[in-house]
């Protein structure tokens, strides 16, 4: 009697989500996980006999489905209370991480990125200009041991194994991470590093280069938010999940950004309008942007090539330049040997985390 009952509930819940469904416009993008939403499939011949029909049906239904978060935060604590440690794509760590499972690597995209990016480092060795790459681990490598038991990771460090071997010059940040992985490094709820593991990577950087970065000590740090919660909780949406701090260090604030070739120009190069939305990351740089340009005291003027993990990063080597550029390939279009010739570039960093290297088809066009 106790089944006919659950049973019963369970489907009375399911026609009041389809009749939900029927009333309730179809929703374009996800604010909270980030992503754009199965629109309502085509109906054709082809797409019937072939699957797609149905699969994409699947997805639109899941999707669009009245309330999903509040579902997805039930099935969440289901399995949280039953021990299971891994769920849509995330791993349940220790100390209340959530890790993002990486489990392999796109092996062709891989081999024409670091083609790519020997490329432009040849180009730049006639030119004179030094180029440097760093591709950042994962918390599931830095972090291993906060990893479930027999937990599968993908093996990030064959990629850097593979670059090197192809000749790219990397400044490998593996062993300083590891060195300060009892440290807020990176955040509980994010795929991101902190500005403090983009710190201890900047240091890296620059003994890699002959010089000695400034002490933590000399950096203002300010706290721009303790309630941040990114994207890899989004994939849970975990109501127990911790609330990590976003922190930024500055040793001065006189800069100008330049946007998009002057499409917004502002003096900070933290924007702060983000912290009061879903998206508290993007306060460093404008989230992500197809060009930026900061100018500082220094001398010189860099150009990083870049995905997210550069925004945090950008903040420790601005007051060393003149003028640090920032190109986000996903979005630029022009030719970046053209640019970095244009605009008198003196020193090239490029700097992606692994997964994002391994996957990104824009990566390929920095050769251009």
């Amino acid at each position: 009697m106790h089944n006919k009952i659950t049973t019963a509930l369970f489907c009375l819940m399911l026609l009041a989500g389809a009749a939900a469904h029927l009333l309730l416009p179809d929703r374009i993008y996800s604010e909270s996980e980030k992503r754009t939403l199965q629109q309502k499939p085509s109906v054709s011949r082809q797409s019937v006999f072939s699957g797609e029909f149905g699969r994409e049906t699947e997805s639109y239904l899941a999707d669009q489905f009245p309330g999903r978060d509040s579902w997805v935060a039930v099935k969440t604590i289901c399995e949280r209370l039953s021990g299971k440690r891994e769920s849509g794509g995330v791993y349940y760590a220790d100390d209340g991480y959530l890790i993002d499972i990486y489990r392999s690597w796109n092996g062709a995209q891989t081999t024409a990125n670091v083609t790519a990016l020997k490329t432009l480092q040849n180009a730049m060795d006639e030119a004179g200009i030094p180029m440097l790459t760093m591709l950042v681990p994962t918390a599931a490598r830095i972090l291993s041991d906060k990893l479930p038991p027999y937990a599968q990771t993908a093996n990030e460090q064959s990629v850097l194994d593979y670059a090197a071997r192809r000749g790219l010059r990397l400044c490998d940040v593996t062993e300083t991470l590891t060195a300060h992985k009892e440290e807020y490094i990176y955040y509980k709820t994010d795929h991101h590093w902190t500005s403090l593991g983009a710190y201890y990577a900047y240091a890296s950087w620059m003994r890699e280069r002959g010089l000695t970065a400034a002490p933590l000590e000399e950096w203002t740090k300010e706290c721009l938010s303790d309630i941040f919660r990114g994207t890899t909780y989004n994939k849970v949406n975990d109501p127990l999940a911790a609330h990590d701090t976003i922190d930024a260090y500055y040793r001065s604030t006189a800069h100008t950004v330049n946007y998009n070739r002057g499409y917004y120009v502002t003096d900070t190069i933290y924007e702060r309008s983000y912290l009061a939305g879903r998206d508290q990351y993007g306060v460093f740089l404008n989230s992500n942007q197809e060009t930026t340009v900061i100018t500082g005291p220094g001398s010189g003027k860099l150009l990083i090539l870049k995905d997210s993990y550069a925004n945090c990063f950008a903040q420790f080597p601005v007051d060393d330049y003149a003028e640090t550029h920032l190109i986000d390939m996903r979005f630029f279009r022009g030719s970046v040997r053209k640019y970095i010739a244009d605009n008198g570039i003196t020193e090239v960093l490029v700097l992606y985390n692994i997964p994002n290297f391994t996957s990104d088809i824009a990566v390929a066009r920095c050769s251009r």
